[in-house]
């Protein structure tokens, strides 16, 4: 039998770090439709945060709620709306329709939040057990939508599937500005020529 060298084994524990883990692994490639379909709903995360109250030692906690919707809205797009809570009373906020490309769902701000900055992309990645934001290309890229979070605030963020809940409000969402302005938004976007 053959003895395991040093390098052997160096080479055998970087592959093993090297392999996802089954948490962080990708779910297996599904068609847009039944993923839309498989991950449709609201999820929620409530937790204790604090405020910095002047002239106080301690910090005063308040509830706070970690809110995702996910609407299908045709054959390709769902409707993402985010509330992310941070804090001191700090907040992301986000909604509109993302297309599927690669493997997520892809909102692409239709003009830039603010003059000279680059246009928001916000990702929303699906894995077995998660959803995942980001509005960064990787982890070490300069996030994009930072214009629609406060100074506490980020984009980099994952909720676990199963806090899923079916949207009892549904007919309400539809009629919101958020969700009108989105269509709105990508009919705009799908109305431009295509560039070369």
């Amino acid at each position: 039998m053959k003895s395991i060298t040093p390098a052997l084994l160096s080479s055998l524990l970087l592959s093993t770090l090297l392999l996802p883990s089954a948490a962080s692994r990708a779910a297996e490639p599904v068609a847009p439709a039944q993923l839309m379909h498989d991950i449709e709903g609201v999820y929620k995360k409530r937790f204790t945060s604090g405020i910095i109250v002047p002239g106080q030692s301690e910090t005063e906690p308040y509830q706070a709620e970690n809110i995702v919707e996910v609407v299908p809205y045709d054959d390709k797009h769902v409707y993402l709306r985010a509330h992310l809570d941070f804090f001191n009373g700090h907040t992301c906020d986000i909604a509109g329709m993302a297309g599927f490309e690669h493997g997520a769902f892809v909102y692409h701000d239709p003009e830039p939040p603010l003059p000279k900055e680059r246009p928001c992309v916000l990702r929303l990645h699906v894995t077995d057990k998660r959803l995942m934001l980001t509005d960064r290309e990787s982890p070490d890229a300069e996030a994009t939508c930072r214009a629609y979070c406060g100074a506490r605030g980020s984009w980099d963020y994952e909720i676990d599937r199963d806090q899923r809940r079916q949207i009892g409000y549904m007919a309400r969402l539809k009629r919101s500005k958020e969700y009108r302005k989105a269509i709105d938004d990508l009919k705009a976007v799908e109305s431009r020529p295509a560039t070369k």
